[in-house]
């Protein structure tokens, strides 16, 4: 696909589809309205709005008659709402609220005579136990304005004696409240939001600019015919009183405002006065807008409308009142040189005419497998060769089976397949957005994989760090939690068009992509950006496709495997792997399937924590399930958008969220692009942030998104052959009890360190289907020492804190001492300490340190080792106990040492803390603490023994519990010259300290 084919992709209007027996998705009629022209059941008068819910077979427009349903979640339930007309009176417009998905309809021109009745059903994915009704509001007369234009002029003057409302700057807005209550479309407000611009938005105290963030902020300066729905910024614009709306300079005059009269005749004048326009002029226009106190009735007056250019009386004007985009509008004129000096506009208010129904409430009871793993995670400590065997349980505490695996999703690849085949709603043409649904969550780190880079990834810190490209922005990035406000172009170059980018191995300092356009590079040419600067690396070509047109990137957490996508100029995409090392690329299958009617084109792809692909259609407009070993593919649900311009999906490697970058159409036919979050379950979507405007384009389209956060993998099992579990999958009906896994920790063959992976439990649990476990395997030198206690009351806080700041002065940090009695000295690998948390939950590091005794029973200044944020391993046996193993061995003499140390990062707010658990019974010299802020203890800010510091600790605490792992040092130095004399027997000795 060139530059000129994705123009004509943007803008394809997509046919609507229906599915109908046997699967087949076919053209349908425009709507599921149904007439009724039976007499209504309800007698007596007034309007009857019933609500039933049926369970998806086939049929989309079917109406059901139950009011409870059960369903699994993610299957696809019917809901309909019968209106029935039982007055006296036709109804014209009607309007339907429900009470979860907001307006079914909104003054839609929909006749209903007296006895009849119209239903509407709608298909909804099932989600969670959810009771919803309806209001329905029906009308003879819809509320309106009608216009006046032939009175004489009213215009009253008030630049010299009104108040400046003054614009200095863009937006070029500002709130304005009434000194009396105004009432505009029946609704009564005092604050206002004008415009330089020749606009006024009614009851909008915020006074947002539909643009907000852009750089430069134009505010309203953009005019669009009414109705007008959205700003760019998706500010919504509800209300709309425009007696001149275009680009309007401040100069030379200004905007003013002022009441006049006494009450209750009050008016209130806003003044536009003497302003030119955006292009030179050679006169200024004069103008206003004016509210009567206790009416309705609004008036436009004219003084001055000509500028001596094109923009002569209106000719680039939007004139006219909006109460609601939906159908409450009047357009006098658009870009129509409709105005003179001396001319009035006369608006006169007509109430609404109708009635209102409440509907019952109907139950769909969506229930779900729901999955629990304890525990959260797993440590055992052993010696070398020793065994130790844990148990993990895994409950069922949900309403449905189910089942679960250790090695892959149950039902493989194609797990999250539909379980029947959907009706898919036809694509929408007006730019109306999907109704909120519920949000994918929950996949916690997992184990780094044999492919991931040993290296500590290069990954900015904080926040959700986001890169991608654009075809009018360049490379660019951004904090996904605020697209807007901290997007930032990285390299504006837009030469060169990318529709697939991905992060591999975890490495973020640079972005692999594969040329779709380019004016320097053919197509299928791959290389990566360095995200510092922007700069392209050219790596090669793609080889082995059928076209040169490539799209879609990205790498599967599990297996490392690169995919990508090839199509003949964006139609019927090809799901290949890639491998980057050679350039080669190798056909897995087309992307078919069942639902997906040509012509499709599935053009971005991603990869779940747990291995499942999902894609968009960018023609269908709907969100897709695949299959990556295949390329068979199966609509979830359409997107409820409509699409414009190449889409990108993300899901974050340790949460599960997926991130969607989108490009619409809104119903005033303005581009948006903006990063959604999005429920892989049921399609549906949830806006976190727009784009913010870019080289003159309204919305920004972003093409690719990559998130710079590591992918830690998981572990199937097999892949760690210390750890073995068994059994590896399971079924566990709802309400039976929990299933127990064997995990094993072998420590055959392994030196002395730490060992970690995570096992990865899989399940059909649509909002946990991962659920990781870190597991720690410490291989333990012998014990050394051993001062260790199994549980004590006593308890010293231990913890540098670093937030809030204001309680930092707290950090405080314990010493106890152990003596090295072997001549050779001690190899210690780690710790073992007595410890305690505030609410179950240890801090993840701690800052360790070994000091030489001062010989005065306090730690001396002399620091033999540093350990600062090391990891904290919770130990399920001894009780109470943590584990904490040195990157490499320190090496002691004989002597007495000091081993000080404290949970290291703690934010008290989170709130996680940590204690060192005391003894009353004391070994070599008291142990000793201290609290240098003197937050917690003013007279304990040097190392005091427990007995010094009465504020804090019990009189009985001597020491803390703890022990030493490692071995006597028994490597020997030159054995040639160790007694001084050559030819002499020889010993071994203690090392030096490094």
């Amino acid at each position: 696909m060139n530059r000129s084919s994705f123009a004509r992709l943007a803008a394809l209007a997509v046919g609507q589809a229906l599915l109908l027996p046997g699967g087949a998705l076919q053209a349908a009629p425009p709507a599921a309205h149904v007439f009724v022209h039976a007499p209504a059941a309800v007698t007596g008068g007034g309007l009857q709005l019933a609500l039933t819910v049926a369970a998806f077979a086939g049929d989309p427009n079917h109406c059901g008659t139950e009011t409870e349903i059960e369903a699994t979640t993610g299957d696809q339930v019917l809901l309909c709402y019968t209106l029935t007309n039982n007055g006296s009176t036709t109804l014209t417009h009607q309007s339907l609220e429900d009470s979860l998905d907001g307006t079914i309809l909104a003054y839609e021109p929909i006749t209903l005579t007296p006895g009849q009745s119209h239903r509407r059903v709608r298909t909804i994915v099932a989600v969670g136990d959810v009771q919803r009704t309806a209001s329905w509001k029906g009308y003879s007369t819809l509320p309106r304005y009608d216009y006046v234009d032939t009175g004489a002029s009213g215009f009253v003057d008030i630049a010299a004696t009104g108040t400046r409302i003054g614009f200095d700057a863009a937006p070029d807005l500002v709130s304005y409240n009434s000194a009396f209550p105004l009432r505009f479309y029946g609704r009564t407000s005092s604050a206002l939001c004008v415009s330089n611009d020749g606009v006024v938005l009614f009851d909008d105290p915020d006074c947002r600019s539909p643009q907000a963030g852009s750089k430069p902020d134009y505010g309203y300066a953009y005019n669009e015919p009414l109705p007008v729905q959205v700003g760019f910024g998706r500010v919504l614009v509800p209300t709309v009183i425009a007696p001149m709306w275009f680009d309007l300079d401040r100069a030379p005059g200004g905007v003013y405002a002022q009441t006049l009269g006494t009450t209750p005749n009050r008016r209130l004048i806003v003044q536009w006065n003497d302003l030119n326009t955006n292009i030179a002029s050679e006169t200024a226009a004069r103008f206003q807008v004016v509210f009567q106190e206790g009416s309705d009735t609004i008036r436009f007056e004219y003084a001055a409308t000509a500028f001596g250019n094109e923009a002569d009386h209106g000719a680039f004007a939007t004139i006219g009142l909006q109460g609601d985009p939906a159908g409450l509008y009047t357009q006098y004129s658009y870009r129509l040189p409709s105005l003179a000096p001396g001319k009035s506009i006369l608006w006169n208010y007509t109430p609404e005419i109708g009635g209102t129904a409440a509907g019952n409430t109907v139950h769909v009871d969506a229930g779900v497998p729901a999955i629990a793993v304890a525990p959260g995670e797993l440590s055992a400590v052993a010696g070398p060769g020793e065994t130790v065997v844990k148990t993990l349980t895994i409950d069922n505490v949900g309403a449905r089976d189910l089942a679960w695996n250790l090695g892959e999703a149950p039902g493989g690849t194609a797990a999250h397949f539909p379980r029947t085949q959907r009706y898919i709603r036809p694509p929408l043409t007006n730019g109306t957005e999907a109704a909120t649904g519920s949000l994918a969550t929950a996949f916690a780190g997992a184990a780094r994989l044999p492919w991931l880079s040993g290296q500590r990834p290069l990954a900015p810190a904080g926040g959700l760090p986001f890169f991608g490209t654009s075809p009018i922005a360049g490379f660019l990035g951004f904090d996904g939690a605020d697209p807007g406000g901290t997007f930032s172009i990285i390299n504006p170059d837009v030469d060169t068009w990318y529709f697939g980018s991905q992060f591999i191995g975890n490495d973020f300092s640079k972005l692999y992509v594969i040329v779709y356009d380019s004016w320097t590079y053919p197509p299928g040419t791959y290389g990566t950006i360095d995200v510092t600067t922007g700069a392209f690396t050219q790596l090669g070509r793609i080889s082995g496709g059928d076209s040169w047109t490539w799209s879609g990137l990205t790498q599967d957490p599990l297996t490392g495997t690169v995919y990508a996508l090839n199509s003949n100029d964006g139609l019927f995409a090809k799901l290949y792997t890639i491998d980057f090392a050679t350039g080669r690329a190798t056909k897995v299958g087309d992307i078919t399937g069942p639902g997906l009617n040509p012509p499709y084109s599935v053009h971005t792809l991603a990869i779940s924590p747990g291995g499942l692909m999902y894609g968009i259609d960018l023609y269908g407009q709907m969100f897709v399930a695949i299959d990556k070993s295949t390329g068979q593919a199966h609509p979830i649900e359409s997107l409820g958008l409509q699409l414009g311009g190449f889409q990108d999906l993300e899901f974050d490697p340790q949460t599960g969220v997926l991130y969607y970058s989108a490009a619409y159409v809104n119903s005033s036919g303005v581009m948006v692009g903006e990063l959604r979050r999005m429920d892989p379950l049921s399609g549906l979507s949830t806006p976190i942030g727009g784009y913010p405007p870019t080289g003159g384009f309204p919305g920004t389209q972003v093409g690719t998104i990559a998130l710079a956060k590591p992918t830690v993998g998981c572990a199937a099992p097999g892949d760690v052959p210390w750890l073995s579990l068994t059994p590896t999958s399971g079924a566990i009906a709802a309400g039976a009890p929990g299933q127990d896994v064997t995990v094993t920790f072998d420590g055959t063959g392994l030196s002395a360190g730490r060992y970690e992976a995570s096992i990865c439990v899989h399940s059909d649990d649509p909002r946990r289907p991962d659920v990781a476990v870190p597991v720690s395997f410490i291989v333990a030198d012998a014990l050394l020492y051993d001062q260790g206690i199994a549980d004590t009351p006593l308890r010293a806080f231990n913890n540098t804190v670093v937030a809030p700041v204001v309680v930092t002065g707290m950090s405080s940090e314990g010493a106890d001492d152990f003596v090295v009695t072997a001549a050779e000295g001690w190899r210690v690998s780690g710790f073992n300490f007595t410890a305690y948390s505030n609410n179950g939950t240890f801090p993840s590091h701690v800052n360790l340190r070994v000091h030489a005794d001062d010989g005065n029973g306090r730690p001396g200044e002399e620091i033999v080792c540093l350990a600062p944020r090391v990891p904290a391993y919770v130990l399920g046996e001894p009780a109470n106990q943590i584990g904490v193993w040195l990157a490499s061995p320190c090496v002691l003499a004989p002597g007495t040492y000091w081993v000080v140390w404290s949970f290291a990062d703690v934010d008290i707010s989170t709130p996680v803390l940590g204690l060192w658990g005391q003894t009353t019974v004391q070994h070599n010299q008291p142990a000793v603490w201290r609290n240098p802020g003197g937050q917690l203890s003013a007279g304990c800010t040097a190392w005091s023994t427990f007995g010094q510091c009465p504020d804090q600790f019990n009189a009985s605490a001597r020491d803390f519990g703890f022990a030493v792992y490692g071995r006597v040092f028994d490597v020997c130095d030159d054995v040639l010259f160790a007694d001084g004399f050559d030819g002499g027997p020889g010993a071994c000795r203690a090392a030096p300290r490094d």
